[in-house]
Parts: structure tokens; sequence; C-alpha cells
């Protein structure tokens, strides 16, 4: 019970004012109790005192008590008044009743013990009365200043029973006006069938929500609207409680997030790189087309799977993960991964939340198969310009025993051989197989010198005289006729050393295409005003048609795994250009194929 309950005693007997004050005091010490010997005079005393109960005298002498009563009920307001009178006074009563007097009490012998307990009673239900009144009127503000716009419907007809003062601003009727319309008929034709479902599931107990809305105004213009609607009960009455919000502005952000994350995708996407992010867990939680596309499959269908499993073909994280490092270190890191065949560098940067901590991990991953396989050709063409330049060095050491060998063959034969027809025989075939080897060491001399000049004036049939005396012997191996047609002294401006190569990369191809032997023919001819060219032609296996656009691809080849690289016509196809010649193939499968270079004859041709 709250402290201090103020009573107001009209009673112009003060005796009986000061019984009934101890009576209160006795009963119950929170009593605070004022008196007063006059009715009119009261109205005064009363206004902004907080007394939460008045006991009246009803037979206050020279004065009007219903007129009493009356007024204090008009300045008051709801104060409960207990109204005391004579015993026998029935028909007092029965006015005071009538004046909407709380309690009436006759004064019997018992009425001082009986008076406190009322009084009492009769504050605490005024209390409870007026918590309640409050409460009301705070529930009533809430409703009416609610940031939502609120309608309580009736459930079987959707019929507005209340809206409050939001729902005039979002719908731009009058609060007014809106009481006994339809909730439905708020919304174009088209959409109330959506809404009368969303209500009816409302109606079934449970809380519904729908965004997807557009409510009509009174002006005639779409608003979107945010609907939450949820049954509820008062007085054993069942109502539709709905809550509208205007979300206008929250569409047109969602339409901007939305593409926003649409450019930022398609940017994403458009990097011909691998990227992905992964959790914690090693989870993909985002990754871009190139990735989705090395798995075969689309960029949602790869999220939340494992990492290490789709891209490393793991079944767990490997011990130099770079992921697993950034997550130790909160550092990028670095590694070098194999996908089926394919070798990927692998950079892992650390991305953070807004409060610094490690939210997930973003992999940026570049294929380095080409450029692996590069390194090693070079590699390979450095250990053979090694060998080249040994060769060089031998061949010349070679020549001085050979000389030793040929001095001492010509002494011999200026005094045996005119005597014994047997050594002279054997003479003459040391004599040729010393000719032959320094043949040899010649043409390979020529073919390992390193021209001092970028281009320089070419002696072509010089040139591939040279270079098909190193593989001569190949032809003979593997039964195959060589035929060398040059009618004239062409010429080229051009790099030797990498006519060298292109001529002994085209002819050895050749050789390896007829391995059942055939016919190898190199002719040299004029082509376009200024320039000369150079066919190659075999008669062996062929290139499907499928492969011709690819052969000058590096990498691309049909033989077997070991046998060769596929950068021979890739390295063929990228010096003639450089140099400013052109190449091309015609190819017939079991027929044969023919490559035909086109050379400058001069420098003027080079630049035209």
């Amino acid at each position: 019970m709250e402290d201090s309950m103020k009573v107001l005693v009209i009673e112009d007997d003060v005796s009986q004012a000061d019984l009934i004050k101890n009576s209160l005091k006795r009963f119950n010490p929170e009593f605070e109790v004022d008196t007063l010997q006059s009715g009119n005079g009261c109205l005064g005393k009363l206004e902004g005192q907080g007394y939460e109960a008045v006991i009246l005298d009803f037979h206050l002498s020279g004065e009007n008590n219903l007129e009493v009563l009356s007024n204090i009920y008009r300045d008051s307001g709801d104060t409960p008044v207990i109204v005391v009178s004579d015993n026998g006074s029935e028909h007092d009563a029965v006015e005071a009743l009538k004046q909407r007097a709380h309690e009436y009490v006759v004064k019997d012998s018992t009425y001082l013990s009986v008076l406190p307990k009322l009084v009492q009673k009769t504050i605490e239900q005024y209390r409870l009365k007026v918590r309640l009144r409050e409460t009301e009127r705070m529930y009533q503000y809430i409703f009416e200043n609610a940031n939502d716009a609120i309608f309580i419907l009736q459930p079987q007809t959707f019929r507005i029973l209340e809206a409050n003062n939001k729902s005039t601003a979002i719908t731009g009727y009058r609060k007014e006006a809106l009481p006994g319309k339809n909730f439905v008929e708020l919304f174009p034709a088209h959409s109330q069938p959506l809404v009368r479902e969303v209500l009816h599931e409302a109606g079934e107990k449970s809380t519904v929500s729908d965004d997807t809305l557009s409510l009509f105004s009174s002006a005639g213009k779409l608003v979107p609207v945010e609907i939450h609607a949820s049954m509820m009960q008062w007085s054993n009455r069942d109502y539709i409680l709905c809550n509208v919000n205007n979300i206008a502005e929250k569409k047109h952000l969602q339409g901007l997030i939305l593409k926003s994350k649409k450019r930022l995708q398609t940017t994403f996407d458009g990097i011909k790189e691998i990227i992905f992010q992964v959790d914690h867990d090693y989870n993909v939680v985002i990754a871009n087309k190139k990735f989705a596309e090395l798995q075969a499959s689309e960029p949602g269908e790869i999220i939340g799977k494992k990492y290490y499993e789709i891209f490393c073909n793991q079944t767990s994280v490997c011990e130099d993960c770079p992921v697993s490092e950034t997550f130790k270190t909160l550092e990028p890191a670095f590694s070098e991964k194999e996908n089926n065949g394919a070798i990927y560098e692998m950079w892992s940067y650390p991305i953070f939340d807004m409060e610094g901590k490690l939210e997930s991990v973003a992999v940026y991953a570049h294929d380095v198969t080409e450029k692996k396989k590069l390194e090693k050709t070079l590699i390979q063409s450095e250990k053979l310009a090694t060998i080249g330049l040994l060769a060089s060095g031998i061949a010349h050491e070679l020549r001085n025993p050979l000389n030793v060998i040929e001095t001492a063959r010509y002494y011999i034969d200026e005094f045996l051989a005119a005597e014994d027809s047997d050594i002279s025989a054997k003479l003459d075939i040391i004599r040729k197989s010393v000719r032959r080897s320094s043949k040899i060491i010649n043409n390979l001399l020529e073919f390992a010198r390193h021209s001092e000049h970028d281009r320089e004036r070419i002696d072509i049939k010089f040139l591939i005289e040279n270079t098909v005396s190193l593989i001569k012997k190949e032809f003979d191996a593997k039964n195959i006729e060589f035929a060398f047609v040059c009618s004239e002294n062409y010429t080229t401006f051009f790099s030797i050393d990498t006519l060298k190569q292109v001529l002994l990369n085209l002819i050895i191809n050749a050789i390896q295409a007829m391995n059942r032997g055939g016919k190898l023919t190199v002719q040299v001819g004029p082509g376009q005003q200024g320039w000369v060219n150079i066919r190659i032609s075999d008669t062996g296996v062929g290139i499907p048609k499928e492969n011709l656009p690819h052969i000058f691809s590096p990498f691309f080849t049909t033989k077997e795994v070991g046998e060769g690289t596929g950068l021979g016509l890739y390295i063929t196809h990228m010096i003639i250009q450089r140099e400013g010649g052109s190449i091309k193939v015609d190819s017939v499968v079991d027929v044969g194929t023919t490559f035909t270079i086109a050379l400058p004859e001069s420098a003027d041709s080079v630049s035209q």
C-alpha cells in the first residue's frame, strides 16, 4: 500500500470530526486527515491537495447537502465521497447514491470501527482505478504516436476499427475517415489476394510479415510497405493488429545496394585470375567466376564447401597452406600449389571486421603453368647453348689431330703407296674420312657461330645445305628421300642464328612425321615482291584439320608424353614474326604437310 492516504472530513460537529480523525489514525497511521466544518468551503480546499477520499456529513446545518455533493464531484473529478448520515435517513442514502456517492454509512454505535476499513478499501480501489486510467492513457499515447502505422481490424471482414496518427501519414486519409474502411481495399486490385492471404494467416493466431506489397495512398500514389499482422484478444474478443511501415527509402537503398553488389560482382567475375574468400572453417564464402569455372560449376554452387577439397584435392589442410598461415599469423602468406597438372601461385590476405578481429581470408591464385614450362625451356636452352659452345671448342681441338693424321697420310702416300696397292687403298680411305670429319667440323662451327648482327644478308642455299648436312644421317636411317630445289642464289635480310633454329626445327619435325619413310622436299623460290619463300614439305602423317588452328600455340603437341614439349613450332612462329617474316601451314592427314616461310629480301621489305 502506498504512503500517506490523504482524507478530507467535512463535519460541522467538531467533536464528531475529531472522533472520525482519531479512529482513522488508530486504524492506520498512514492516514493523513484534514477537517472542515463547511461543505461550501471545501471546494477551494479540494483543489490541488491530492485528497484520495472525502468523508461528508450529509446533515450539515444550513447547507444543501445534495448540492455540496454535486459540487464536490464537479470540481474534484472522480475523488470518491463517503457519505455519513444519521440513523433512519434512508431517503438521504437514496439521494446521495443518485449523486454518485461512493459509499453510505449510517452513524450508529459501530460506524467508527467500520468507517476506517471502508475508507482504506475505497482509497485502494481509487488508486487502482487511477493506475488503470494512467496505463490506458499511456498505451493510448503510445498507440497514437507510434512510428508505425497501426490498424486494428475486425478478423472476419478486415474492416478497420481503429487507426493511429501515423496511419494518416502513410495513407493520406484523415484519421476519422479510416474506421469503417476495408483494409484490403487500401491496396491495388492485383495485390489484394496476397493481402487477404496475409490477414487470414494472422487470423490463425500466427504472426505474418510481408515486404512485397505497395499501398495506394489517397492521392493515388503507390507506397512500398512492410506489413506485420498478428492476432490479439481483448475482453474475450479477437482482433487483428496490423503494423504497416513505409519502406520506400529502404527499397531505394536496397536497390542501390543490389546495383552496387552486381557492379562489384561483375568486376569480381571479370578478373581472369582465381579469387575467393574463406572463413575460419575453411568454407568458401564468396568466389569469382574463374574459380567456379575451374570446378565446372557456378559461383553459388561452391559456397560453403571446403576450399582445400575443391581447389587442392585434399581431405584436410596441407602443411604449407597459405590460408592456414594467415589465420595463425594475421599476415599475408604465399605458396605454390598443383591442381590437376596445373601450377598455381597462391597469395592469402587477412580481412578484418570493424573491431579489428580477423573475419576471413581472401585468396588470389595465378596459373603459372606456362611460365614454369617456359622457365624449364629457357634453362634447357641455356644448357644447349653451353653444349654448343663446348662443341665449338671441341671442334677446334679436333682439327689439330686431324691435321696430324692428314700429314702422316700424305707422308706415307709419298713413300709407300706406289709400291703397295693395298696400302694405297687404305690411305685413300683415311683421306676421305679426314675430309668428311673436317666438313662435319666446319658445318658444326658454322651452325654454332653466333651472328654479331641482329639482321644480315644471308645466302639461303648455303645455309640450308649446311643445316641439312648436320642431320643427313637421319635421312638414311629412316629411309627418307631428300630433295633440295633452289634454281637461283636467293638471299634474305634476316637474323642468321634464328633462321638456323627455324630451319632445323621444321626439318626435324618433318623427319619425325615420316616414321615409315617418305620424301622431304625443301624448295626456295620467289614470293611476293621483295620477299622469298622457303617451302618445307613432307609426305608424313599430316595434321588433323581440328588441330591446325592450335599448332603454333605454346605447349600444344600430339606427341606421346616425354617425346615433345609443344614449344618447337611456338618458338618457330614467334621467331619468324618477331623478325618480320611470316609462316603458314597446309596439311592433309595421311598425305603430308607443307610449311611455307616468307622472308624479306631487304630491310625495306621488313618495314613495308
